[in-house]
């Protein structure tokens, strides 16, 4: 049906005539498009925010004035559609961003501890390879954390044995480690305290 006279356009309209939505539909749906697009990047988006703003529009069935007034209202109820659209996004997003990031440090707290272990199991097989002064020695004071003067007194041996001892057995180490677990065992003398 071709309407000629608006008031009648307006009337079928807001009693949901399909006709009406039609006309309306085929006068503004280009622009209302356009508009539509500067909430969206791609134009299937465009066009999916400009219909559903047009069935918004149709099912609300208000009175208009005037076409101009059905019009503005269109682009009120677009606009509204595309910015729903818009946070429906970010927050798709937000929720991408945080689950990925989630993964990544569960991920690399995984990796950190497949290293700690691999690192300490390599670590105390070397330490078993040491002459049984000497890793006496290294488990008492790295790994158990007593001083030079407690192993000294545990051993009931003097304190520059001691010291004596962990540097034989750190020279040793250091042929035996990788260079990553050797660091590891450093620092667990730093820890711990002093050769």
């Amino acid at each position: 049906m071709d309407y000629t006279s608006e008031k009648k356009l307006l009337e079928d309209f807001r009693n949901g005539e399909e006709q009406a939505c039609a006309h309306v539909y085929n006068r503004y749906f280009a622009r209302i498009c356009l508009y539509a697009a500067s909430f969206v990047n791609e134009t299937r988006e465009a066009e999916d925010i400009a219909e559903e703003g047009f069935i918004r529009l149709w099912q609300g069935k208000r009175d208009f004035e005037s076409l101009q007034h059905l019009r503005a209202a269109l682009y009120q109820t677009t606009r509204r559609v595309g910015l729903n659209h818009q946070t429906a996004r970010q927050r798709r997003s937000d929720r991408v961003d945080a689950y990925v990031s989630q993964q990544e440090q569960d991920q690399g707290s995984h990796l950190q501890e497949i290293v700690y272990a691999e690192t300490m199991a390599e670590l105390y097989r070397a330490i078993q390879n040491l002459p049984p002064k000497a890793r006496e020695i290294v488990r008492l004071t790295y790994l158990e954390g007593h001083s030079n003067q407690e192993v000294a007194e545990l051993l009931q041996i003097s304190i520059q044995t001691v010291k004596n001892q962990k540097l034989r057995a750190l020279s040793l180490l250091r042929q035996q480690l990788s260079s990553d677990s050797f660091r590891y065992l450093l620092s667990l003398i730093v820890l711990f305290g002093k050769i």
